[in-house]
C-alpha cells in the first residue's frame, strides 16, 4: 500500500478499503495477507482471556480430498488436554475446498505445526485453530474436531467487531506455536504499540546541494561521535564536550573534498580513524600535535577507471585477516573488491576476479547497492547485492564468492522511471533469533524480508503484518534497535523528495510495525525530516544515553539529527500493563569495540549467566547506501534474572575477547579491547 501526502484522511480511508478487502477474502479462505495490526485483540489475549484450552499440534498427515488433516498435541499449555494425543481435524462446508487448497499450496503440510484455542464460557466447545490462518469450529467430540468458518466478523475485548482475526495474528504457525509457549511461560513480549519517541528534529545545517551520503563515528577518539556528511562536497562536523556539532572540516584537511559518500574505518592499524570517499582514503594521522586527513590517492590501483560510474564503497573486511578491504559497487559493472595488504603495507590489491566476482553468477555487469554481513557466520564477510534477481554471495573455504540458490522475487526496477539501480540497499539483522542473521531489503514501495534457514534464503515476508505499510521509492535501510526494547528494528529512506521515511518496528515472531500509525506517546517524531525523505542515513548514540539516534540526509540539503528520547519517555507508571511492565525492566548496554583490527564486520554477543544468548549486534554493517555508522553495539536487554552476563567480542579475524557486564544500572558501558594477541589465542 502507498501513502501520498499527509493526510489523516487519506489514511483512515486507504486502511478501511484495506479491511474490507480482507473481510471479502477471508469469507473464502483464511487470510494470511499482510493485515493491519489489532491492538484490542492479540495472542496474549486469546490465551488469558479468551479460552480455557490452549495447544500445539503437530500435523502428521493430511488429506486434501476429504478436508482432514491428523495431528498430535504435542504441548498442551492451558487445559485438560492430555499431551501426545491424536486428534482429527475436519474441515466442512466452505472451509473443506479451503483446507484442500491450503494443503495443495503448503500452508497446512505433515511436518507443520498449528495452534489450538479452544473452551469458551458461553461455548465449551468453541474451537480456533490457527494452521497459517484462522478457521473456526467445535470440538465436536474427543480426538474429532471440526471446523466449518473462516476467522471473519470476530468481536475485540472492546466489543468492537473486528474484519479479520489477520490483525490479531497473521504470522506462519511456527511462530504463532513460539510466541504461545512464551505466554504460557510468562517471558513473551509481543507488543501492541510503538513504544518510542524522538526529540523535534535539529536541522545541523542545509547545503545548496543533496545530502547524499552520512557517517556517524568518533573521528578523534574522544569517546563522542561526529558527524560527516556529503553535499556535493564533504563537511566534517565535530562533536564538543558540550554535546553540540562545530563544522571541523578545513582543521581536519577535508576541505574541497568531493564525495557522494562516506565510509569511516581504522584501515592501517594505527588505531586512528581513516575516511573512505568514494574510490580515495583518507588517512588519519597527527601534524603538529593537530589530529588531521591526509589524502592517500595510491591506496585503490585503477579505480579511476570507473570513478564517474561508482555507485557506493565501504570498508568491509573480507579475507578474515582482520584488516579492512574495499567493496565497490559499479553501475553497469557489478563489484569491484580491493584487499587491503594488512601489515605489509602499501596499495590495495584488486581482487574482484579472484574472489569470482567477475562471473555473470556473481552479478557481473550489474548495477545495484551491496550489502555486507554474516550469512554463514564463518570468519569472512558475505555480500547481498541488489541486481538482477538478488544475489546471496557467500564465500566458500578457498575465499571465492559464490552464490546461494534462492526462490525469492526480488524487484529492483522503479516502477516510476523503470530504472534499475535505484532501490535495494538492505541490512542484515537478527530478527527470529540472535543465533544468525536475516536480511531486510527495500523494494520500491514494500520490502522484502528474508529469513536464514540454516543458511537458506527464505521469503517470509507474507507473514509480516504492516511489512506492507510502505512508502514510495525506498532508496535503503539501515537496522537498529530504535525503539529500545530487545528487537532489531529497521528505518528505511525514501529517496522521493517529499517521500515519507519508514520506522519499522520489530515485534518479534515475524510481525512488524509501522511506528507511527501505533504511537504510544503523544508523537513520535515531531519535525519535517520524516516526510522530506532521505538520501543517506546513519545510526548513533550521538549523546550517550543508550539509546540510537538517527542522523538524516535529504535531497533539500537538509542535514538533520532526529534525537532519539525514548528513554527518557519511560517514567514508571502504576499498574502498568505487561508489555509496558517489560519495557520498564529494560537495560540498556553499549560495548566499545577497541583495537588495532578485525573491528569491521566484528560480532558482539550477549550471554546471561546461563550461557543463553540474549543478543547479538554486528559492527558496521549499516554501508549499503553510501553511508555508515560507528563501531560500537548499542543493546537494549529486557532483563535476565540474574543482571549478570558475558559480553563477547568475535573479532573478524578470529580473535575473541570475553567481558563481564553487570546490568543492574539502567545503562552500562563496557569497553573492550582485543590487547597484546599472546600464544594461547586463537583465530
Amino acid at each position: 500500500m502507498q501513502f501520498f501526502g499527509d493526510g489523516m484522511f487519506m489514511n483512515v480511508r486507504l486502511t478501511f478499503s484495506f479491511l474490507f478487502v480482507l473481510t471479502m477474502a477471508s469469507a473464502v479462505l483464511p487470510s494470511t495477507s499482510h493485515a493491519v495490526i489489532n491492538a484490542g485483540l492479540q495472542p496474549s489475549d486469546l490465551f488469558h482471556s479468551r479460552y480455557t484450552t490452549v495447544c500445539i499440534l503437530d500435523i502428521l498427515e493430511v488429506d486434501p480430498a476429504s478436508g482432514a488433516a491428523k495431528c498430535k498435541i504435542s504441548r498442551s499449555l492451558k487445559g485438560k488436554l492430555s499431551e501426545d494425543a491424536e486428534v482429527t481435524l475436519n474441515f466442512t462446508g466452505p472451509m473443506k475446498g479451503a483446507a484442500a487448497s491450503a494443503m495443495r499450496e503448503g500452508d497446512i503440510v505433515a511436518g507443520d505445526k498449528a495452534v489450538a484455542f479452544a473452551g469458551r464460557r458461553r461455548g465449551p466447545k468453541d474451537l480456533m485453530l490457527y494452521a497459517n490462518g484462522f478457521y473456526l469450529g467445535q470440538m465436536s467430540e474427543p480426538g474429532q474436531w471440526s471446523l466449518d468458518k473462516s476467522g471473519a466478523a470476530m468481536v475485540g475485548l472492546d466489543g468492537a467487531a473486528i474484519s479479520t482475526l489477520a490483525g490479531t495474528w497473521n504470522g506462519s504457525s511456527g511462530q504463532l506455536a513460539s510466541l504461545v509457549e512464551d505466554i504460557a511461560a510468562g517471558r513473551d513480549f509481543f507488543p501492541r504499540k510503538g513504544y518510542a519517541r524522538f526529540q523535534t528534529d535539529r536541522l545541523l545545517k542545509r547545503f545548496d546541494a543533496p545530502v547524499t551520503g552520512v557517517a556517524s563515528y568518533d573521528l578523534d577518539g574522544d569517546g563522542d561521535l561526529d558527524i560527516v556528511a556529503c553535499a556535493a562536497t564533504v563537511t566534517a562536523f565535530m562533536q564538543g564536550d558540550d554535546g553540540k556539532f562545530a563544522d571541523a572540516t578545513e582543521a581536519l584537511g577535508l576541505s574541497g573534498v568531493r564525495s557522494h559518500g562516506c565510509c569511516a574505518a581504522d584501515m592501517n592499524g594505527d588505531t586512528l580513524t581513516d575516511l573512505l570517499f568514494g574510490t580515495t582514503i583518507y588517512n588519519g594521522t597527527f601534524q603538529g600535535g593537530r589530529f588531521t586527513f591526509v589524502k592517500n590517492a595510491r591506496l585503490l590501483p585503477g579505480a579511476t577507471d570507473f570513478a564517474e560510474s561508482l555507485k557506493t564503497s565501504a570498508f568491509a573486511e573480507l579475507n578474515g585477516d582482520g584488516y579492512p578491504d574495499v567493496v565497490v559497487s559499479v553501475k553497469g559493472g557489478g563489484l569491484r573488491v580491493f584487499v587491503n595488504p594488512g601489515e605489509a603495507g602499501g596499495d590495495f590489491v584488486d581482487a574482484t576476479a579472484a574472489m569470482g566476482l567477475d562471473r555473470a553468477e556473481c552479478g557481473a555487469g550489474g548495477d545495484g547497492y551491496v550489502t555486507p554481513g554474516h550469512w554463514n557466520d564463518d570468519v569472512r564477510t558475505d555480500l547481498f547485492y541488489a541486481a538482477d534477481r538478488g544475489y546471496f554471495l557467500v564465500q566458500n573455504e578457498k575465499g571465492v564468492f559464490e552464490s546461494i540458490p534462492h526462490e525469492i522475487d526480488f524487484k529492483f526496477t522503479s516502477s516510476a522511471t523503470g530504472n534499475v539501480g535505484e532501490t535495494g540497499a538492505g541490512a542484515f539483522l537478527p530478527l527470529f533469533s540472535p543465533e544468525h542473521m536475516d536480511l531486510i531489503v527495500p523494494l520500491e514501495d514494500g520490502w522484502i524480508v528474508v529469513a536464514n534457514q540454516d543458511g537458506v534464503p527464505v521469503d517470509v515476508t507474507r507473514w509480516g503484518n504492516e511489512i506492507s505499510e510502505g512508502s514510495q521509492a525506498h532508496l535503503g535501510s539501515i537496522a537498529e534497535d530504535l525503539n529500545c526494547d530487545g528487537h532489531v528494528d529497521f528505518f528505511t529512506v525514501s529517496r522521493a523528495e517529499n517521500g515519507h521515511n519508514r520506522f519499522i518496528i520489530n515485534r518479534g515472531y515475524g510481525s512488524f510495525m509501522l511506528g507511527t500509525t501505533h504511537k504510544h506517546y503523544e508523537h513520535m517524531f515531531d519535525g519535517p525530516s520524516s516526510e522530506l525523505g532521505g538520501l543517506a542515513c546513519a545510526a548513533g548514540d550521538l549523546n550517550n544515553d543508550g539509546a540510537p539516534d538517527l542522523v538524516v540526509g535529504n535531497r533539500h540539503g537538509h542535514l538533520t539529527l532526529v534525537v532519539n528520547d525514548t528513554l527518557a519517555a519511560r517514567t514508571p507508571v502504576a499498574h502498568p500493563a505487561p508489555e509496558i511492565a517489560a519495557i520498564e525492566k529494560v537495560k540498556q548496554l553499549t560495548v566499545h569495540v577497541l583495537g588495532s583490527k578485525g573491528i569491521v564486520n566484528a560480532r558482539v554477543l550477549l550471554h546471561d549467566a546461563s550461557g543463553r544468548l540474549l543478543a547479538r549486534r554486528d559492527l558496521t554493517n549499516n554501508v549499503s547506501a553510501g553511508s555508515s555508522g560507528p563501531a560500537n553495539a548499542v543493546i537494549a536487554v529486557r532483563m535476565p534474572t540474574d543482571a549478570t552476563c558475558k559480553a563477547t567480542v568475535l573479532y573478524s579475524d578470529g580473535l575473541t575477547r570475553v567481558a563481564e557486564v553487570d546490568l543492574s544500572k539502567p545503562h552500562t558501558v563496557v569497553v573492550v579491547d582485543r590487547g597484546e594477541v599472546g600464544s594461547d589465542d586463537v583465530f
